[in-house]
C-alpha cells in the first residue's frame, strides 16, 4: 500500500548532501549535491515574505546556499515539494487558513507538470496566489 503524504512527510530521510559521482542535471561531477527532506523545504518555504514568489530553481538554489552545497537534487526537491504541496492544500481544504500552512503556491508555477498533479490542478495554485 503507498503512503500518503502525511507519512511521506514524517517518514522521510533527513536532509543530507552527498558528492555527485558523474554529471547529473544541472550538477556536475564532483559536485556536492542536497538531497532536501519535506521538513527544509517547508521551512525555507516559510522565510519567503508573504507576497514572495520564486521559481523552482531559486527554491533549489536557497536550500542549497543554506546547507552549503553546490546544488539541490531537482528530482528529491520536486518530489518533496511536491509531499509539502499536498499537506499544505490538504490543510487549506479543511479549513485551516492559507497564512496558516507554508505558502507552496508561490513557490510552485501554476502552469507547471507539478500544479497539474496537486488537488485543483492549476487553476487551484493560480487561485491561491490571488
Amino acid at each position: 500500500m503507498a503512503l500518503s503524504f502525511a507519512e511521506r512527510y514524517d517518514q522521510a530521510r533527513p536532509t543530507y548532501t552527498k558528492v555527485n559521482k558523474k554529471r547529473f542535471a544541472d550538477l556536475e561531477a564532483g559536485t556536492t549535491v542536497l538531497i532536501p527532506s519535506p521538513a527544509d523545504i517547508e521551512a525555507e518555504i516559510n522565510h519567503l515574505a508573504a507576497d514572495e514568489r520564486i521559481t523552482f530553481t531559486e527554491l533549489r538554489q536557497r536550500l542549497a546556499t543554506r546547507h552549503h552545497a553546490d546544488g539541490s537534487c531537482p528530482v528529491m526537491t520536486g518530489m518533496n515539494l511536491r509531499v509539502v504541496a499536498e499537506l499544505a492544500i490538504e490543510a487549506v481544504d479543511t479549513g485551516i487558513d492559507q497564512a496558516e500552512v507554508a505558502p507552496v503556491w508561490n513557490v510552485i508555477d501554476p502552469d507547471s507538470p507539478l500544479a497539474a498533479k496537486l488537488p485543483g490542478g492549476r487553476a487551484r495554485i493560480k487561485t491561491l496566489r490571488s
